[in-house]
């Protein structure tokens, strides 16, 4: 008998192992076999159309959905609150049939649960994957936000915060997140607000001739206390269950609002590539610099829309990267004969790693330039924790089950307090990769961990990646960014909504050319309220979801409050 059950535990052990494998070897034959690309669309390096199937969902989701970082709109017959399916008892009742008699219902579709477990190997391997999405596009945010001339030396340094930072919000959130596959980083909500609080101490500074440490020091650590302070008003928000409130600015001023981040972006690319402020002479004077990443820029754009891989996307940049060192090589240039020229930004050596905080001196600090910043502050907030509510929406449709926005939302806070704190800058979640990440059955926190740590490689290695990075090749990043976002909320988002909607997103567009993101956001506000009073068709009111302390959005044991604005 000993022996029997000896057999039996051996037997179960070995049987469990083969499935194991047998799992994981499927997902990785179904990632080299691209079969993800009959689910998804990969539209650029971490903004993407979810191309869903048509298939029931039990869970309607509760309001009209637009995504963060370049999403279309997705309507919905409901958007006031979740729908549970009806019991069979309910049917039955409805149907006049006795209990015993009711008709057969069909089971909501089973989702994947988030607890299954995940061999070391495949975590490791999509933490690879999504490092090489996330890496580029997180330098490139870098240098929009500190674009401004006076900060070309200071690069390495910089972008290594900048790094920090993402290390920071990934840890965070792949530790605290009720989402064990989410990926976090700096994000496109908050970097208009950075890059104008950045340029604005800069002015200061050189108004009133403060020498560049003081200049490095002011603008360094008034970011990192914005981006504490955005944490800590998110954390409010999350506490006080006031997620829903957020949400209310109507998706034609948001609209406005994603295609303004894309053509900032395309600018701060260009003016990257030229070497300085835009202007119709500088741009013909540096056009051969220029006209490498426009090309650069559509062609990852029309690579990855059209080839529908997440493997395009890496792809496209080793192919930028191979070409710009094939063309020295043909040439018989050296990257420092490049650097001269003017292909690769000059900028002092790097420091060792733990250097990183030295121009983090409080002793330093132009503290009269924080007052100045109050209302980018204010605006921040409410944009970056709306964009944070879209990402969780995101991921939840993908689910197909309710997630706690106020508990997601606590998480960005946290994330953004620590980062602050740490020397960095806002972010979020970033759901495109998320969203791969779940789709390729990751339920492990081991992933995030792996970007995290292939971030904290880039920090510590001894030499400035940017001294060997072509500037064309962050300029293809941001144009393709650009080309993304204004086509889809300039174009596109007219297939989705009415036509008032339409030109009030426009509107809001423009209004922020002129009178700047927080003014622009505010103006866009008051256009879409006068329409709705004049009784101008702008669509559905959004809703206020109230949900109860401790309680989730679909719960039975709760009632969510919805208020009509």
């Amino acid at each position: 008998m000993e022996n029997d059950d000896g057999n039996d535990s051996v037997g179960s052990l070995a049987k469990g192992w083969g499935s194991s494998l047998s799992r994981s070897f499927e997902t990785g034959g179904r990632f080299f076999r691209g079969e993800y690309d009959q689910k998804w669309d990969v539209v650029s390096p971490m903004t993407q159309h979810v191309i869903r199937d048509r298939v029931s969902s039990p869970v309607s989701i509760r309001r009209q959905r637009s995504r963060s970082f370049n999403d279309y709109i997705d309507r919905v017959a409901d958007e006031s609150t979740f729908l549970i399916p009806p019991t069979i008892d309910d049917m039955a009742q409805d149907l006049g049939h006795p209990e015993s008699e009711s008709p057969p219902v069909p089971s909501p579709p089973k989702v994947e649960e988030e607890e299954s477990s995940n061999p070391a190997w495949i975590c490791i391997l999509y933490g690879l994957i999504n490092a090489t999405i996330v890496l580029p596009v997180v330098m490139s945010f870098g240098n929009i936000i500190y674009q401004n001339d006076a900060f070309q030396p200071y690069m390495p340094v910089l972008i290594k915060l900048t790094l920090v930072s993402g290390v920071v919000h990934q840890i965070c959130f792949s530790s605290f997140s009720s989402l064990k596959f989410t990926v976090g980083s700096v994000q496109d909500a908050g970097l208009i607000f950075l890059s104008a609080m950045a340029t604005d101490m800069v002015d200061y500074c050189r108004a009133h001739s403060l020498d560049d440490e003081t200049m490095l020091a002011t603008v360094t650590i008034s970011l990192g206390i914005c981006a504490a302070t955005l944490g800590f008003g998110l954390i409010i928000v999350g506490r006080l269950r006031l997620a829903g409130y957020v949400q209310l600015l109507p998706t034609c001023v948001i609209a406005g609002y994603l295609a303004y981040i894309g053509w900032f972006c395309g600018k701060s690319g260009l003016a990257l590539m030229a070497g300085g402020k835009l202007s119709i002479p500088v741009i013909i004077d540096k056009f051969k610099f220029i006209i490498p990443g426009v090309v650069g820029g559509f062609f990852i754009y029309f690579s990855v829309r059209t080839l529908k891989h997440v493997a395009v996307l890496p792809l496209t940049i080793v192919i930028l990267l191979l070409g710009f060192y094939s063309s020295l090589a043909l040439t018989g240039s050296s990257i420092a004969q490049a650097t001269q020229d003017g292909w690769v930004r000059e900028s002092d050596p790097a420091p060792v790693w733990y250097r990183t905080w030295d121009y983090l001196q409080f002793d330093k600090v132009e503290w009269s330039v924080l007052p100045t910043l109050l209302l980018s502050e204010v605006s921040m907030i409410f944009v970056v924790a709306l964009s944070s509510s879209l990402d969780v929406a995101a991921i939840e449709l993908e689910l197909k089950r309710p997630l706690d926005y106020n508990r997601e939302l606590t998480v960005v806070g946290i994330s953004n307090v620590i980062s602050g704190l740490t020397g960095g800058y806002t972010g979020s979640y970033i759901f495109s990769q998320s969203i791969f990440t779940l789709r390729a059955g990751i339920r492990e926190r081991l992933a995030g961990f792996v970007l995290a740590f292939c971030q904290i490689v880039v920090i510590v290695i001894p030499f400035p990646i940017l001294a060997y990075v072509p500037n064309f090749f962050y300029g293809s990043l941001l144009l393709m960014i650009c080309i993304d976002l204004v086509y889809e909320w300039l174009w596109e988002f007219r297939e989705n909504v009415t036509r008032a909607e339409y030109i009030i997103g426009l509107s809001t567009f423009c209004l922020i050319q002129v009178l700047d993101v927080e003014y622009g956001i505010l103006a866009g506000v008051a256009t879409y309220a006068l329409c709705r009073q004049l009784g101008i068709d702008v669509g559905e009111p959004k809703m206020a979801t109230i949900e109860t302390e401790g309680t989730p959005p679909s719960s039975s044991d709760a009632t969510p409050s919805n208020i009509a604005i």
